[in-house]
This record gives structure tokens, sequence and C-alpha cells, in this order.
């Protein structure tokens, strides 16, 4: 079986566009007498972003009305909320916004920006986003932030207009300029996450740091600093910064799940559960975290306990791709066959590039001798993940079964190219040869595979008379 993962916080189809789209619009801010060069740049660019985001929106919505993730999204607005609106939220964090030119003449800040994209690529990001409710929610509580920002600093212009105390004054401008300083750190933090969705990590902590810069109390920012640290091992710096996290936010149920997995890939499996529970507590309906909580249980063959959380994960989301994966993988190590073909076909109804849940579902059909069947569902992965492994690996042993040995030693060498250290296609491969009374090529893929501690291999070698 395929190693198990899990998200902190996870395309195809065909080109509906041949050319990018280009948005293009300006806007001249009106400075006020306690407006500077820099707070009415990060006005006019603010401004005209927005302009951007909602024909942005506006264009995704009509070009893809029966999408995917339009009709989920449709599915989702709740009172007061509008689909674009939603659409704008999603559009801040996989967009760049291009600023042309700009000019600033002390009274007005004339700003012209463009933002370019490929519709059918932001379709699929979309999708992206929309299928993952932690983003959805996390880009939405970002818009939010820069609307509340918006109308304080209309309603603190107003003040200051009105104002004739001194110190007065000198509080309104303060609390002016750090909400000007909200809806630039909100602006870097869009940066950030669009470009950790791009993993680009290297400017993501850049930007995200910039973000915190601004707004030391941005607590979504350090977290997903955490979370640009976990995703290169360096998972010292993503403990402090997910603690830090929770400093600011004691109930911020993604950063104790973000500890809870850095914990798990450490191996720490006590620290691991009590945070996944902590995050529970605060979320009952955190259906990641239930779901996270599961592999660990998964990890240390306890499968019961897995299934339950699997379970709960997919009772409060009844899409969650992965976690009818994950459930499947227990009713196989159980040998609930069966029941695991349904969970891996669920999770390929609601994920149709799931390459891992082909490759089990393949395992599943390879353990019941049905070769054709798992024959297309090693195809079926390799074509949605052409860099798996384990696929080729698979379909090389299907093809055994079908003696096609010129495909099964071309899936064997292609495992290898993807991972130097597969004993078991060196193992395989060298099965094959001496099958064949090719000798010499059996001997050296038993030798590298037994020096990987292949003891098959070690064996074969012993039969043979032959060292590694």
């Amino acid at each position: 079986m395929k190693k198990l993962f899990f998200i902190l916080l996870l395309l195809s189809s065909m080109s509906l566009f041949a050319k990018t789209k280009t948005f293009i619009r300006e806007y001249t801010y009106q400075a006020s007498d306690y407006d500077s060069k820099v707070t009415s740049r990060v006005n006019a660019l603010e401004e005209v972003k927005r302009l951007l985001l909602e024909e942005v929106a506006v264009f995704m919505q009509s070009e893809f009305k029966d999408s995917q993730w339009e009709k989920r999204i449709g599915g989702e607005i709740t009172s007061g909320e509008s689909t674009e609106k939603k659409l704008v939220s999603i559009t801040a964090g996989i967009t760049q916004t291009e600023i042309i030119d700009e000019t600033w003449n002390g009274v007005e800040y004339w700003l012209k920006a463009k933002i370019k994209i490929d519709p059918d690529e932001v379709n699929e990001q979309m999708k992206k986003i929309i299928d993952d409710k932690e983003k959805t929610k996390e880009l939405e509580e970002m818009r939010q932030k820069a609307d509340d920002a918006r109308q304080e600093i209309q309603r603190l212009k107003q003040e200051l207009a009105k104002v004739k105390s001194t110190n007065e004054q000198i509080v309104l401008q303060k609390s002016y300029k750090k909400n000007v300083d909200q809806l630039d750190a909100i602006d870097w933090y869009n940066k950030g996450f669009n470009a950790a969705h791009q993993k680009d990590y290297t400017k993501a902590e850049s930007f995200y740091l910039r973000a915190i810069e601004l707004n030391p109390y941005l607590s979504l920012a350090y977290n997903n600093l955490g979370n640009v640290y976990y995703h290169q091992n360096q998972f010292t710096d993503a403990i402090k910064y997910y603690l830090k996290t929770i400093e600011l936010d004691p109930e911020f149920a993604l950063a104790y799940n973000n500890l809870g997995s850095v914990y798990k890939q450490q191996e720490q499996f006590t620290d691991a559960i009590k945070y996944y529970l902590k995050a529970i507590e605060l979320d009952p309906e955190f259906a990641l975290a239930h779901n996270n909580l599961g592999t660990v249980y998964f990890g240390q063959n306890q499968f019961t306990d897995a299934s339950k959380y699997y379970l709960k994960a997919i009772k409060l989301d009844s899409e969650y791709a992965m976690a009818y994966y994950n459930l499947g993988n227990v009713y196989y190590h159980q040998n609930k066959f069966t029941e695991a073909i349904k969970c891996y076909l669920n999770s390929i109804e609601l994920d149709s590039d799931y390459a891992d849940a082909y490759v089990n579902l393949g395992n599943v059909y390879y353990h019941q001798k049905q070769f054709t069947d798992a024959m297309k569902c090693y195809l079926k992965a390799i074509k949605f993940d052409s860099e798996d492994a384990s696929a080729y690996y698979n379909l090389g042993n299907v093809y055994y079964h079908q003696n096609k040995f010129l495909d099964v030693i071309k899936c064997y060498l292609k495992t290898i190219e993807l991972d130097p250290k597969h004993a078991g296609a060196y193992h395989n491969l060298g099965f094959v040869y001496k099958n064949q009374n090719q000798f010499p090529e059996a001997i050296k893929y038993f030798q590298k595979s037994a020096q990987l501690g292949n003891v098959n291999a070690q064996n074969k070698l012993k039969e043979m008379g032959e060292d590694w």
C-alpha cells in the first residue's frame, strides 16, 4: 500500500481557452489632510484591486456557469452573501495584481494595474481552493478583515475632518495608520498565499514576514508561515510559528491541527494525538482534524480508532475524498475488500484525478487476481501522476502475471528511475532476467536489491553462489 498522507489546513479538464485574459483598471485616490504618499498608495492599490478582482470574479462566473466549483459554491451561500463575493475572496489568493503605472502629485495618487489570467488554470485553482474548506474559510476571513479596515478608514476620515482637539487628532491618526497598515498587511498576506499555493516557499516566507511586520497580530500570517516551514521540513521553525499563532488566538483550531501534523511527521504520536484532540475540542465539526487523527491511529495499526475518526470526518463533510480514501485503507488492511473498493470509488467520484486512490483500488483488484481491472487503475494513476513509482511497480507486477515481459522490464526500470532505492523493483527485475536465463543481468539487479536490504534477493544470490 502507498504511504498515507495528511494535510494541514490540497485537476483535470480539457483546455477551454487558447489565450490568456487580461483585466486592466485604474483608480485615482484623493488624499486627505492626514494621508502620506505611502497611505495614499495603499488606499489606491486596495481600490484598484477590488475593481480588478470583482471583474475577474464576474468573468469566471459567467464563463464557467455550470462548472463543479460554481455549483458547489452556490450551494454554500448563506444569507447576505453572494457567489461573486466568495469568488472575490478566492481570486485574491490565486491571482497576482501587477502595477502598470502610478503617479503621486501630493494631492492625488493615480494607479493603473492589471491581472492576467489563464481562465482554464484559474478554473482549476478555484476547484482546488473550494474543495479545501479551510483555505476557503481563510481567504474569506482575510477579505472580511480588509472590508472592516476599509470601512474603519472611511469612518476615521470623517472623524478627523470634524475633530478639533489635538490629542484626539493624534489618537485618530494613529488608528488611521493602523488600519491602512492592516490593508497593506492583507495585500502581502495574499501574495504569500498565492506564492505558497504555487509552492514558491522562498517568496511566500518573505511575503508573510512582511505582513507580520505591518501587523504583528495577524495570526493567520503566523500560521501560514508555519506551513511554509512545515513544507520545507523545517519543523522547529514550524512549531515556533504555530505556537505564536496560538498565543495570539488560543481558540484557533487549525493551528492546533497543524501542530499535530508536525509532531506526527516527527513520529511523536502522543503529542500529535494531543493537538489533534485539542483542535477537535475547539471545533467539533473540524473534519480535517478528525481525518488527521485517524491517520495517527492507522499508522499505529489501531484500525478501529482510525475508522471511527475517518467516518466522523465523512459525516461532517460528505465530499471529503481523502477521508474516503483513508477509510478504504483501513478496510484493505482488515481484508474487507468490498468495503475498500466502495471507499476508493467514492474518493475517485469526488476527486476524479486522485492518483493514490487509483493505485490502492488497483491493489485491491490485484489482490483478488482481477489483473485487467488492476491494470486499468494503475494506468489511470500514472495518467494523473506520472512520477508515482509505486504505480509503475504495481503495473509491472500485473504485466508479469500477463506474461508481458518487455512491459514488465519497462515498468520496473521506470520505477527505479523514479525511486533509485526501490529494492523490490531491483529484485523483480533480477527475477525476470533469471527466468530468461540472462544471469549476468539477474545477478546485477539481485545485488543492487540485496545491498538495499532485500532478504529475498540476498537468498537468491546465495543460491546462485554470488556475493553482494
